[in-house]
């Protein structure tokens, strides 16, 4: 808490009549006053000698409490029996404006008394300071909030405070009497709504955010700007391992690690996070790790579709894994950037020898594999342990329904056969060059 608590009071207990700040009821009084009489004193209204008990009955109940532990009593009916407690009104000089809202930052002068008491233990006026806090966050008393946050700008009330809402039952010794009410003289100087605080505040965050992202950005990139041109130096020595973990961790360093704070920084990082990929793209190609140059590829494209070192090696690495068609597609885009180029004219006759290579082996692979499938058919047709009248039967069948004319599929029920038969009958139909369709997991038709 700011004030009203122990550590904010200023209690002189040896106070003389030079001390006291109450007006005297005698113009001709001979008395010596405080040299900073303000005009809030003048026109305060403290009349010491009469007990709270007979103040508040001409004072507006606020806010009804138990009187015990603070809680407040909204139940009309119970106000007579239960409210103990809680805090009292009356206002002294109206003010302006809206009451403060939850959140609001006010500042204020204030008096407090005990009962019977015309001495103030408690004042903003002995600090030269006035009081400044947020409404509803618990920066000062209860009491205090809850009378404050009832307030106008430049209005000055008087509010008489349980102790449930101050010091509580043990209050606070020597200075604070165990179960003190107490009488608050309160002017409210100055309201400020929260969202003109929120947004001053949110503003110095801001900035303060903004120069630390711009520090750490410089330092990262710096970083990684460093480590890139040594992994350029491991490679022009032929150290390509080490290039690409130089690589590596600049990339780690700047990678989604980084606060972008405008198109200038952005533009900055992009470049420098592109040739880190076409870098380690290059090393994985001289060391044939085709997989991991096509991943670095893939990443260099992302920022820079139409890169073309990035669609070359891409080219190239899906070559060298005999993806041929996906490599084409790289290959014909890079042609339409630069046709000139040597390097990928280069690989353009390569990839033609790829494809008529294939093309050949495929040849070859077809005839070799369908005589040996016909021989592992009929081998394997008898090695399938069926009975010979269920084969008998079946090929029979077989050869009836190729000898028709009809159209309708031959229709197979799984439920009929054992799983050794079954497989015989879509084995024996492969071999008389049937065709095999599976409706589901119990039904397959055979057709011409």
């Amino acid at each position: 808490m700011q004030s009203l608590s122990l550590k904010t009071l200023n209690i002189d207990e040896n106070n003389d009549v030079n001390d006291n700040i109450e007006e005297e009821d005698d113009p001709n009084s001979k008395h010596n006053r405080s040299v900073h009489i303000e005009p809030f004193h003048r026109q305060r209204r403290i009349d010491g000698t009469l007990p709270f008990s007979e103040q508040i009955k001409m004072m507006q109940y606020i806010v009804p409490t138990n009187g015990i532990d603070g809680r407040h009593i909204t139940d009309k009916n119970m106000l007579e029996t239960d409210a103990q407690g809680g805090v009292w009104k009356e206002i002294i000089h109206t003010g302006i404006g809206q009451k403060p809202t939850i959140g609001a930052c006010v500042r204020l002068h204030y008096y407090a008394y005990f009962e019977h008491r015309d001495e103030p233990f408690d004042t903003s006026f002995k600090r030269r300071r006035y009081l400044e806090f947020r409404i509803g966050k618990c920066d000062v008393l209860p009491g205090i909030d809850i009378a404050v946050g009832t307030m106008q700008r430049r209005e000055r009330s008087k509010f008489i405070i349980s102790s449930d809402l101050l010091y509580g039952e043990l209050g606070c010794a020597p200075h604070i009497p165990e179960s003190a009410w107490c009488l608050y003289v309160i002017e409210l100087l100055i309201t400020n709504e929260p969202s003109a605080i929120i947004y001053d505040e949110q503003l110095l965050m801001k900035n303060t955010t903004n120069r630390q992202q711009l520090d750490d950005f410089a330092k990262r990139i710096r970083l990684a700007q460093t480590l890139r041109n040594t992994g350029n130096e491991e490679y022009a020595n032929g150290q390509l391992d080490r290039a690409l973990r130089s690589y590596n961790k600049a990339r780690q360093l700047i990678h989604n690690k980084v606060t972008l704070i405008d198109g200038k920084h952005e533009e900055q990082y992009h470049q420098l996070l592109l040739k880190l990929h076409l870098n380690s793209a290059q090393c994985y190609l001289r060391l044939d790790n085709f997989e991991k140059c096509l991943r670095a590829c893939r990443d260099a494209l992302v920022i820079e579709p139409n890169n073309l070192k990035a669609l070359f090696r891409a080219s190239v690495s899906l070559r060298s894994l005999n993806q041929l068609n996906e490599a084409e597609k790289y290959l014909a885009k890079a042609m339409s950037i630069d046709s000139q180029n040597q390097d990928i004219l280069n690989e353009v006759e390569k990839l033609k020898e790829a494809f008529d290579l294939l093309i050949n082996k495929k040849s070859d692979e077809t005839f070799i594999l369908k005589e040996s499938n016909e021989l592992d058919i009929d081998d394997m047709l008898s090695c399938i342990a069926v009975s010979d009248e269920f084969r008998i039967k079946l090929d029979s069948v077989l050869n009836e329904f190729i000898e028709t004319t009809t159209i309708e599929p031959f229709t197979i029920q799984r439920d009929n056969f054992s799983d050794t038969e079954y497989y015989y009958i879509e084995l024996l139909a492969k071999y008389k060059q049937l065709n095999i369709n599976r409706i589901d997991e119990n039904i397959i038709h055979i057709t011409k």
